[in-house]
């Protein structure tokens, strides 16, 4: 199950290069130490028709059990005091926002925001480029590609902001006897064009790793998540 913890204090709103969402960095005590968090401010409607926070928490789950990094996440609860000492703008938000807890992940230090045209090596030595790719194909992950959420550390990638994964459209229109994806999973992944100019020999071995992770892959693992959720 996800932790819970509460707000201390509201550090920033995130307006710019947030892309779909404006979240929010808090600070919360955890067993560990007083951490910040990136928290997603999510509708009613984007949390009850579109799933999104249990898509976050699918995703967030899912890429350990791929051997991806991803931050850890837990369920927030922003009391109202703090709110109180917001501008006009940000209470608003925050009052068309869902009343529940929020989504959010461990905010991430020393890193940077990675961008396509970046060089082989600079993803090569942080992160397996197939799996990541099969494992974007696997949720519909279609956030990949120009603006891919991913965070380059300097020993690791860290994958982030999964809302626009797992779409209900993008799993209705999977063709099972052709196995065909829409091109905005494939050509247009930040890694297509690593992975399609490896050698012949090379391309014998790919998604090896993806393959082995996904045959002991436990998706029942998932249940005691949906049943917090649903709570």
């Amino acid at each position: 199950m996800l932790p819970i913890y509460k707000a201390i204090e509201v550090v920033e709103v995130i307006s710019e290069n947030a892309g779909h969402n404006k979240p929010w960095v808090i600070k919360a005590n955890t067993p560990e130490s007083l951490t910040s968090f990136v928290v997603k401010m999510y509708t009613t409607v984007q949390v009850e028709q579109s799933n999104l926070v249990q898509i976050e928490v699918v995703c967030n789950i899912l890429a350990g059990e791929f051997d991806l990094v991803a931050p850890k996440c837990a369920l927030i609860e922003i009391p109202m005091d703090l709110i109180l000492r917001m501008n006009a703008e940000e209470q608003l938000q925050y009052d068309n926002a869902d009343p529940r807890l929020k989504f959010g992940t461990v905010l991430i230090d020393n890193v940077k925001i990675a961008i396509s045209g970046l060089k082989k090596p600079v993803f090569e030595k942080r992160i397996s480029l197939d799996t990541l790719y099969a494992f974007d194909n696997l949720i519909r992950n279609r956030d990949r590609g120009v603006r891919p959420n991913l965070l380059l550390g300097p020993k690791e990638a860290i994958l982030i902001d999964h809302e626009l994964a797992l779409g209900q459209r993008d799993i209705n229109n999977i063709d099972l006897n052709a196995l065909q994806l829409e091109d905005i999973f494939t050509k247009y992944h930040l890694f297509y064009p690593f992975l399609k100019r490896l050698r012949k020999d090379r391309k014998l071995e790919t998604f090896n790793e993806f393959t082995e992770h996904l045959r002991r892959l436990r998706i029942n693992k998932l249940n005691p998540y949906f049943r917090q959720l649903s709570a």
